[in-house]
């Protein structure tokens, strides 16, 4: 005598094989989430670029212009340090300690080059009668490779 078999016995039985298949076929696709992700990683990659390639020269061109600049520091020893720093057309030489900060000198006059005069009207005409005196002597002749006096 055979003993029936109730359905959801064999229901149960066959559900977790049904329930494997329905889980592959659903689960999530990890070639669309590799893809995805790696989309997005280039996506903030060419931001970022982007952003420093526009900002990046800006920032460059203001630090270019900064009106404060250190030329050269010497260490003394210890937290000691003397620096020379520039400010704008200035040059100052600074002590510099662990909690202070002292200007010991203004060093222009050493460092900053001779600053030479424009010429004057009287300048411009004394050169303009030395080329009126040469220019009649001038001659294809004089004029070669060299120059007037060579």
């Amino acid at each position: 005598m055979s003993i029936p078999t109730p359905v959801f016995a064999v229901s149960a039985l066959s559900w977790p094989a049904a329930a494997g298949e329905s889980a592959a076929a659903q689960g999530p696709d990890m070639t669309r989430y590799v893809l995805v992700c790696v989309g997005l990683l280039l996506a903030i990659v060419g931001v970022a670029a982007a952003l420093k390639r526009l900002l990046g020269g800006a920032l460059t061109r203001r630090a270019a212009a900064r009106s404060l600049q250190v030329m050269d520091v010497l260490p003394l020893g210890g937290k000691q340090r003397l620096a020379v720093v520039r400010c704008y057309d200035r040059t100052f030489l600074l002590g510099l300690g662990e909690k202070e900060l002292t200007a010991i000198s203004e060093l222009d006059a050493v460092i900053a080059p001779q600053a030479t005069a424009a010429p004057t009207r009287a300048d411009t005409h004394a050169f303009a009668s030395v080329l009126e005196r040469i220019a009649p002597k001038l001659t294809p002749e004089r004029l070669r490779k060299e120059g007037i006096l060579g």
